[in-house]
């Protein structure tokens, strides 16, 4: 991959592709390209939100959730930064930076899926059973995703001395990492809807069509319902594109990195932005004319869900107010 130092035939030895091989230098372009874009696309996405994330703040209280909610997205946008100045330099110490890149994916991550995982655990709130076993796959993703450290141990070298890195091998251990985010969002996915569309049939079977199509459900939970779709249809299909990408062994060790940047920023800034529009959905309802907030969300078989998402805080009642069974489902004070 790299020619040597001293050769003769680096014309010029500031450049640093000069000492890559010709595909190596393209692949190595191509992906600072792509991290230079997907640096840009998830900065403006964190910009366009301001008014959005203030107004969270501003109406919401502090938890676990909001706090992960804050963290996803910027770790995101920290990791791609790092992945550009490995490409564009200066950095010496190749390995460290490799190391905190990986870092700042593997928080990403995890608090993006954690904002998914909080809505598995709003819906199930009467089944402690299936809340643990998704919160245990939680848990094995999060572990798995270390895996991305050990990949990136002894991979990662400086080009000469032109304070630019390049990954030169590949253990190809990725797919560890890479594979249960998959299986996780699925699982998420379809247990999330299965729930949705079963309380609001009043009895009736519900076949596997009715995940994807329009289903006449009330509006907070086809809010749920329908943000559940995007984030599945999306972020899934990256995540499946990055785990064959990155397990080709035909490619290059720097192209098969080439999706992991723009994965990870898709996820957060989804997971960010389905979690941001169902609070604010909740809000507008619950400031609509009728003057009734959402309380506890309640589905068909009359239980109702108090222990969900962190949210804002529902406008006062009127003395005259009357709390009446018009809302479906719909959030608690303080919660989602």
């Amino acid at each position: 991959m790299l020619t040597s130092q001293g050769s003769t035939s680096i014309l010029n030895p500031v450049v640093y592709l000069n000492y890559l091989t010709p595909s190596v230098a393209n692949d190595y372009e191509i992906t600072r390209d792509v991290a230079l874009v997907t640096f840009g696309a998830l900065a403006w996405d964190i910009l366009s939100s301001i008014p959005e994330d203030y107004r969270l703040i501003r109406t919401g209280k502090a938890s676990v959730v909001l706090f992960a909610y804050f963290l996803a997205r910027p770790t995101a946008l920290i990791m791609v930064l790092l992945d550009i100045l490995q490409k564009t330099g200066p950095i010496t110490h190749c390995t460290p930076v490799a190391m905190v890149w990986m870092g700042f994916q593997v928080i990403s991550s995890a608090t993006a899926t954690y904002l998914f995982l909080k809505r598995v655990h709003a819906v199930y709130y009467g089944s402690a059973v299936v809340r643990h076993i998704f919160s245990f796959i939680w848990l094995v993703g999060v572990g798995t995703s270390f895996a991305v450290f050990a990949e990136s141990s002894n991979d990662y070298s400086e080009i000469a001395d032109t304070k630019h890195c390049v990954r030169y091998q590949s253990k190809n251990i990725f797919w560890i990492a890479f594979m249960v985010p998959i299986i996780f969002d699925a699982l998420v996915y379809f247990a999330i809807s299965y729930k949705i569309l079963t309380s609001h049939r009043g009895g009736k079977k519900c076949s596997w069509r009715d995940l994807f199509r329009e289903q006449p459900v009330p509006h907070f939970s086809q809010a749920v319902l329908r943000g559940g779709q995007q984030y599945y249809a999306i972020t899934n299909g990256f995540n499946v594109s990055r785990l064959s990408n990155s397990s080709q062994p035909s490619e290059s060790p720097t192209m098969q990195l080439l999706l992991l940047g723009p994965t990870v920023a898709l996820t957060s800034a989804m997971a960010c932005r389905v979690h941001r529009n169902l609070i604010l959905e909740s809000l507008r309802d619950s400031e609509g004319v009728v003057g009734v907030p959402l309380t506890a969300p309640r589905f068909a078989d009359k239980r109702d869900v108090d222990d969900t998402l962190p949210m804002s805080k529902p406008p006062s009642l009127s003395p005259h107010s009357k709390l009446s069974g018009q809302y479906d489902c719909s959030v608690s004070e303080g919660e989602v």
